[in-house]
């Protein structure tokens, strides 16, 4: 993978993280004082960043990263998986009702969507 490629894939999942990361803030630290009109601004940015995240990193041959770094490739991914699962369904179940809604794992969901997509920013940084 030339550095044109690396650079990309690492920007990538950057950009992924930081989606995450504002999106908690928007939830913890600015609930309540953006307005209704801001808000939308604020979320139509971070769909459309959230968008080019998985363009970007599917133009940079996954594949790729996998045979690079197989190992971190492999406990990226698995996080991402984890991270999803807690981090949406702790969310779904709050609004709906569901069993098993624990609010704690919300934000363990979080953080390991954030610790997965920076593994995958560094991913092609490491020689096999």
């Amino acid at each position: 993978m030339n550095v044109f490629w690396k650079i990309n894939s690492s920007l990538a999942a950057f950009y992924g993280a930081v989606t995450v990361g504002s999106a908690a803030a928007l939830m913890h630290l600015w609930r309540g004082t953006i307005a209704t009109e801001q808000l939308a601004v604020l979320l139509s940015a971070g769909f459309i960043l959230a968008f080019h995240v998985v363009a970007l990193l599917a133009l940079s041959a996954f594949d790729k990263l996998q045979q690079q770094s197989p190992w971190l490739s492999r406990i990226a991914v698995t996080a991402m998986q984890i991270g999803l699962w807690l981090f949406v369904y702790t969310l779904v179940a709050g609004v709906f009702k569901l069993p098993l809604h624990f609010s704690a794992l919300a934000p363990l969901g979080g953080q390991l969507l954030i610790l997965s997509w920076l593994a995958l920013a560094i991913s092609p940084w490491i020689r096999k």
